[in-house]
């Protein structure tokens, strides 16, 4: 098995994936760090079990994103994860805009621009790999 995938997308998916680990890491061993950077309109909600629990959905999607860049041309796989970006993208979006716990720019950001990008070359490079 390579280290890396092949093509832009899969790299996209995998360098997702790698950075999720980090994220997750970071949430478990400094639960109040990054998660009130992240959730900066209502920080002082931010507790040890929710950063933990935070985490724990990040290293699942790391791990779908992770496996589906090596297997691009599973259709189950490759659903799912693109689910698992909109769920992210819908979590922050009514995080921001419904439950006022975050701003748009601000650490955030880098969420929405990994998601976005992602949703869109998935939907749009759907056919070329199932």
């Amino acid at each position: 098995m390579p280290i890396i995938p092949a093509g832009g997308l899969a790299k996209l998916i995998f360098t997702s994936a790698i950075l999720s680990i980090f994220n997750s890491a970071q949430c478990m061993l400094a639960p109040l760090g990054l998660t009130r950077r992240i959730y900066n309109g209502q920080n002082q909600q931010v507790t040890p079990l929710s950063s933990h629990t935070f985490a724990a959905w990040t290293i699942l999607s790391a791990i779908i994103r992770y496996q589906c860049s090596f297997n691009m041309n599973n259709q189950i796989l490759y659903d799912i994860t693109l689910s698992s970006y909109i769920i992210a993208a819908c979590h922050f979006l009514s995080e921001i805009y419904v439950f006022k716990t975050t701003k748009l720019f601000g650490p955030v950001l880098s969420t929405f621009v990994v998601a976005g990008t992602s949703i869109f070359w998935m939907i749009k490079d759907r056919a070329l790999y199932i």
